[in-house]
This record gives structure tokens, sequence and C-alpha cells, in this order.
């Protein structure tokens, strides 16, 4: 029978959660500079086969970003509160090496 080992990193939770909220952030600032693009092209391209085009790739170009960005942010506010709930394991922890080494 093999021995586990969980690791787990009190910092790497923070630092893993502001990566996903940079992310965020990124993915945010794609959606727009694709929206910007489309409604651009949009004003020129004011026909029925323009809009159709538009409606395409707000379906399949601005939701899926939106919907990208739900995502990361859920998984950056997951990592938020998983290192939250394990701060008092990490301060016992911490507190338990202290007394050991005095």
């Amino acid at each position: 029978m093999s021995k586990t080992q969980i690791l787990i990193d009190e910092e790497e939770f923070a630092v893993a959660a502001n990566s996903f909220r940079e992310l965020s952030q990124e993915v945010r600032a794609l959606h727009k500079d694709v929206s910007d693009m489309l409604n651009d092209l949009r004003t020129g391209f004011d026909t029925p086969a323009g809009r159709k085009f538009y409606n395409s790739c707000y379906a399949g170009l601005l939701l899926p970003l939106i919907e990208q960005v739900t995502v990361i942010e859920h998984i950056a506010d997951n990592l938020t509160t998983a290192k939250n709930m394990y701060a008092p394991v990490f301060d016992e922890y911490r507190d338990l090496v202290n007394d050991l080494n005095r």
C-alpha cells in the first residue's frame, strides 16, 4: 500500500487566485476589443447579411468570452474561499512548529 501525500501551500492559494483574477481582466479586455471591432464592422456592414454575421459572431465569440469570465472569476473566488477555510489549519501548524522549536 503506497502512501499519498497531500501538500497544501498557503501562498499558492493567493497566487493562484490572483492569477485567475488577472486572467479575468485579460479576457474582459479581449471581449471589449472584439466587441469594439464587431461594432465597427456592424456600422459599416448594415445589411441583412451583415446583421446575420454580427449575430453569429456575438453568439460564437462574445457570449463565450462573457461565460469564460464568469467561470474564471468563480475559480478565483473558490481559491480565495479555500485559502480562508484553511487559514486556521495553517495558523495552528505554525503555532505547533513554534512550540516544538522552543
